[in-house]
């Protein structure tokens, strides 16, 4: 019973709401047709007035909380992109000294604004859907790539590793199409989907 009434809770609430207030503004407007006397057709048609002023209010308010969430949400994938930016195109990244390779920790990517938009639901809506494709991918991706700094540093930080597998490692990381590569274009179509 919990289950059901935590995924329809919601929208029950708020069919009922509107239900009852769509009822409300019918007998409103019965009682504004049978009403003998002169005076008494004030009551129910300011009465209707505010019944249709609470119906458009409710929906007024719940779109403008969807686009201060969808803003807030965008805002916080904007701040993601840039600190992944920063992290792709740093120090962290840069291709190993060639005479002098050796282990190293790497920074890993950031994902958690990226987690929440998909969870939110905010960009359920249909125009959106390039979007939380986009979103799903990314996410999927960094977190294999974090998954594989991790083993990276695990297997040269475990045993000794010669310099000829460290350059190996560094420049399958660092070759075109690779996965440094493929996360920043995945980085920059979010953006430009962002943008749009």
């Amino acid at each position: 019973m919990t289950g059901f009434l935590g995924r329809f809770g919601r929208q029950f609430f708020a069919a009922a709401t509107i239900a009852c207030l769509l009822l409300a503004l019918g007998v409103c407007g019965w009682w504004l047709v049978v009403a003998q006397g002169r005076d008494e057709r004030f009551e129910p048609a300011a009465s209707g007035f505010a019944l249709v002023a609470a119906i458009t209010g409710v929906y007024a308010e719940r779109r403008a909380a969807a686009r201060e969430r969808r803003a807030q949400v965008l805002h916080a994938l904007s701040d993601e992109l840039v600190k992944n930016t920063e992290l792709l195109t740093g120090g962290g990244f840069a291709p190993l000294d060639r005479f002098a390779p050796k282990a190293r920790v790497y920074p890993r990517l950031v994902q958690s604004a990226t987690d929440a938009a998909l969870v939110s639901g905010v960009f359920a809506d249909p125009g959106h859907a390039a979007l939380v494709s986009l979103l799903h991918r990314w996410r999927d991706a960094v977190h294999d790539f974090n998954r594989r700094l991790d083993l990276t540093e695990l297997r040269t930080y475990v045993s000794r590793v010669p310099a000829e597998e460290l350059l190996a490692i560094d420049e399958a990381m660092h070759r075109p199409g690779g996965q440094l590569d493929r996360l920043r274009q995945l980085r920059d179509s979010i953006e430009e989907v962002l943008r749009a």
